[in-house]
C-alpha cells in the first residue's frame, strides 16, 4: 500500500465521502526528511568532504570559485514516493555559496544565481573518490565564523505529509466565495488535516526533498506566502495581478515544478532547488534552479 492509499483508507475509515478525500488529496505532498536525528539506514551525509566521481573536478561558481559542498544523497536508500520520482539509484551532490546565490536573487531574467549553485546526479557504479579541499579564498562567508568544509553529519531518512501553509495557518483567513480553488471550504478539512499528521508526524529534517516550497514570511496573497512558485506567477501574470488569479497561477505551477531539495545554510537563509517535473523524470538535474532567500 502506498502513501496515498494509506490515506484514502483511513479517511474512508472515518466516514469522510470520497470526493472530499480526493479534493484534499490533491493538495496532499508526501517529501523525504533527512537529517542525523532520524532512526534508520544511512542514506547520505551532510558537511564533510564528498565523493566525486575519479577525474570530475570540484564544482565551480563564476569560473574561479569551489562552491562549498551541501550534502550527498544514496537514491538508491532513500524511501520512495511518487511526489518526488527520483533515479532508483545513483547519487545526488548538491553544492551551493548562499551568500553569492542570494546575491544575485533580484535579477529575475538572468541565470546568475545558477553560477553558484549546482546539483550533480552519478550514476550507479561510476568510481568515485573522497575529493580533497580545493583552494579557495580565506573569508568565504560574509560570516567569517564559517569554515568552507562544514561538520559531516550521517543522514537518515523518513517520509512526512506536507500540507500548503494556508490549511494550517494559526488564523487563517476566512473563506471567500472565490477561494474553492484552494480547497479551503471543504467540510472535513480540519479532520483530513489532523488526520495526515497522525499518520506522518512532522520531523524537523536537515535537508528534505519534495514537499511545499518554504516561503520568506510575507504574504503575497490574503492566503499564500511569497515563495518561488508565486514570483514565477507573477511574471507570467505581468504586473497588478493578485488575489485568485495569481493563486490560480501558483498552484498550476506547483503542479510543474517540484521542490527537489530544501535546506537552511546558519539558521539564516532558506536555500531551495526546484525542478520541472519532466526534467527530473529525464535525470537533467543541470536544469535545476536554485532560488535562495532569508529565512523571513
Amino acid at each position: 500500500m502506498d502513501h496515498r492509499e494509506r490515506f484514502h483508507r483511513a479517511a474512508v475509515e472515518r466516514g469522510i465521502p470520497e470526493e472530499e478525500i480526493a479534493a484534499f488529496a490533491g493538495f496532499l505532498r508526501f517529501a523525504i526528511g533527512t537529517g542525523p536525528g532520524y532512526d534508520g539506514v544511512i542514506v547520505g551525509q551532510m558537511g564533510g568532504l564528498p565523493r566525486l566521481p575519479v577525474g570530475m573536478s570540484w564544482p565551480v561558481g563564476d569560473g574561479t570559485m569551489p562552491l562549498p559542498f551541501i550534502a550527498s544523497l544514496d537514491c538508491a536508500a532513500l524511501p520512495r514516493v511518487d511526489d518526488v520520482p527520483l533515479p532508483a539509484d545513483g547519487t545526488l551532490l548538491f553544492f551551493l555559496h548562499h551568500d553569492r546565490a542570494f546575491d544575485e536573487r533580484e535579477e529575475w531574467d538572468k541565470d546568475d544565481e545558477r553560477e553558484y549553485a549546482r546539483v550533480v546526479y552519478v550514476p550507479a557504479g561510476t568510481p568515485m573518490v573522497s575529493a580533497e579541499k580545493p583552494d579557495h579564498p580565506e573569508e568565504v562567508f560574509y560570516n567569517t565564523r564559517l569554515s568552507f568544509v562544514g561538520a559531516e553529519q550521517r543522514l537518515a531518512a523518513a517520509v512526512h505529509a506536507e500540507l500548503p501553509r494556508w490549511f494550517e495557518d494559526d488564523e487563517p483567513a476566512a473563506p471567500a466565495g472565490d477561494d474553492d480553488h484552494l480547497g479551503l471550504r471543504l467540510p472535513h478539512l480540519a479532520q483530513l488535516c489532523d488526520l495526515a499528521r497522525k499518520l506522518w508526524p512532522e520531523n524537523r529534517a536537515s535537508l528534505q526533498l519534495g514537499g511545499y516550497t518554504w516561503g520568506t514570511g510575507a504574504l503575497a496573497t490574503r492566503h499564500m506566502s511569497h515563495t518561488p512558485e508565486v514570483e514565477m506567477a507573477e511574471r507570467n501574470l505581468g504586473p497588478g495581478r493578485r488575489g485568485a488569479e495569481l493563486e490560480r497561477e501558483t498552484l498550476r505551477i506547483m503542479r510543474e515544478w517540484v521542490t527537489l531539495a530544501q535546506f537552511v545554510p546558519e539558521d539564516v537563509y532558506r536555500a531551495r532547488f526546484l525542478i520541472r517535473r519532466d526534467d527530473l523524470a529525464a535525470g537533467r538535474f543541470d536544469r535545476a534552479l536554485s532560488l535562495t532567500a532569508f529565512t523571513a
